[in-house]
């Protein structure tokens, strides 16, 4: 798999039996975003995961202690994106793909909101209402 150059790319894979949001991206980026999400305070590091193809993508683990989590990814995307003027994001969730380029759009909101209910469902799926996420619609 190669990539498309001036394009990062964040996948963003929602793990609410760990706690955890994983977020793999190209290099570039995860390191970036790994730095951005612990100035934030975040509690994030990177991860590894067996059966994946090395040096494709790196694995962010971003962990869910409240439902902060969240905006502080979303301000880590946006502050990212701003950063890295001229180059293009694609943010991928599921079988969708958002390209931003300079800010968040819209259409990222909605994918972020999505990726939040699923994991908001999977917690809620697993009977444990005390782990971050859970409550959001109430």
């Amino acid at each position: 798999m190669t990539e498309e150059p001036g394009v990062f790319r964040l996948r963003i894979d929602p793990a609410p039996v760990f706690d955890q949001v994983k977020l793999r991206a190209t290099p570039e980026l995860a390191s970036a975003l790994l730095a951005q999400l612990q100035e934030q305070g975040a509690d994030a590091s990177y991860a590894a995961e067996f059966g994946l193809d090395h040096g494709h993508l790196l694995i962010v683990a971003l962990m869910m202690r409240d439902n902060g989590a969240w905006m502080t990814l979303r301000t880590a995307i946006e502050a990212l994106a701003n950063r890295h003027q001229g180059n293009r994001i694609s943010v991928e969730f599921g079988d969708q793909a958002i390209e931003i380029e300079g800010k968040i759009t819209p259409a990222l909101e909605a994918l972020l909101r999505q990726a939040q209910e699923t994991y908001v469902a999977g917690v809620e799926g697993s009977g444990d209402r005390s782990a971050s996420g859970a409550g959001t619609q109430e």
